[in-house]
């Protein structure tokens, strides 16, 4: 009798150590249940706006970017059209004035100094004044564009490589950009 009552504490301490194993090392299955120790969250989200953001002029564009909590260096760039100088639509933000606000690392503005652009965009909300409005594009949407409300979220699911951008109507003043992303690392 106490060498079953040994062999079932032994089965039970064994069992207890291996589903510590499984909740603390990692990805895992532990009796058919998916276990994981640091899970992807894709609820994160940035917003850029005077107070906290850096716009630095690169080759003729501008890096606009800042640091998020998590230490991470991200941004966008504010992008300039050199065929197109008429006056008559541009985004400013901070002092800067461009063309279109690309929600990519559009002609490698961002990685010469040191940001990043976002991985994956769920979704991002524009406040601005005067102008017309703002449209927003990528090569998911297409062209022509939709016109995005001031300051409400808009929901995607884009990357770098969809070249998502913002295009002025009329000359509008950017009061604050947020974007919302997924990402464990930012």
């Amino acid at each position: 009798m106490k060498k079953t009552i040994i062999a079932s504490l032994a089965v039970l301490a064994s069992a207890a150590v291996l589903t510590t194993f499984a909740l603390v090392g990692g990805a895992g299955k532990l009796g058919g249940v998916q276990v994981n120790a640091d899970p992807v969250q894709d609820n994160y989200s940035f917003t850029f706006n005077e107070s906290n953001t850096t716009v630095e002029e690169v080759d003729g564009d501008y890096a606009i970017y800042a640091t998020t909590p998590r230490g991470a260096k991200v941004g966008v760039v504010g992008h300039n059209d050199n065929e197109r100088d008429d006056g008559k639509s541009s985004f400013t933000f901070n002092g800067a004035s461009f063309w279109h606000l690309c929600l990519f690392d559009n002609g490698g503005a961002l990685g010469k100094v040191g940001a990043n652009d976002f991985d994956l965009i769920t979704g991002f909300a524009i406040s601005f004044s005067g102008g017309l409005g703002v449209a927003y594009e990528s090569s998911k949407t297409g062209l022509g564009g939709e016109i995005i409300p001031n300051g409400e979220k808009y929901d995607v699911s884009i990357r770098p490589s969809d070249t998502p951008q913002f295009y002025a109507g009329g000359n509008v003043t950017v009061t604050s950009l947020t974007i919302w992303y997924s990402c464990p690392v930012l």
